[in-house]
């Protein structure tokens, strides 16, 4: 257990973050770097397809790949890209990864308390989760 709530106050401080983010030309830096047999990875179709427009009017050909930040290992099954061409990552793919890393560095915290504590060390706080939940129930 992250008794200090540290794993959520650097979630909240990167929601903040990207919240604050929004709006200020993310997507159009994007586009203007991209070049022709680039591949952006991104969290939607509905996403990458505007963002394959916006490049099809500056006369750029991409690649576009939907994949969950939660397991980028499937992005290697793609290969490189041939020649000069770039994969890349879009800012809400990047941003869905970063709070993810942020979720499992909790839940791993979790799992070493567990295992590294005496018996029933790690329990009393469930232990008194479940007396506090079973006073409301009816």
């Amino acid at each position: 257990m992250d008794h200090f709530g540290i794993g959520s106050g650097v979630a909240g401080a990167a929601r903040v973050y990207f919240h604050s983010s929004c709006r200020t030309g993310r997507t159009t830096s994007l586009v203007d770097s991209l070049k022709t047999d680039d591949r952006v990875v991104f969290l939607s179709e509905r996403e990458g397809r505007r963002v394959q427009a916006l490049c099809k009017e500056r006369g750029v050909s991409i690649e576009v790949i939907v994949s969950a930040p939660q397991s980028p290992d499937r992005l290697f099954v793609r290969g490189s890209p041939t020649g000069d061409a770039r994969t890349v990552f879009d800012h809400g793919w990047v941003e869905q990864f970063y709070l993810d890393a942020i979720e499992r560095a909790r839940l791993d915290i979790d799992l070493m308390q567990t295992n590294l504590s005496g018996r029933g060390a790690t329990h009393r706080e469930t232990e008194r989760r479940a007396k506090e939940l079973a006073k409301w129930r009816v």
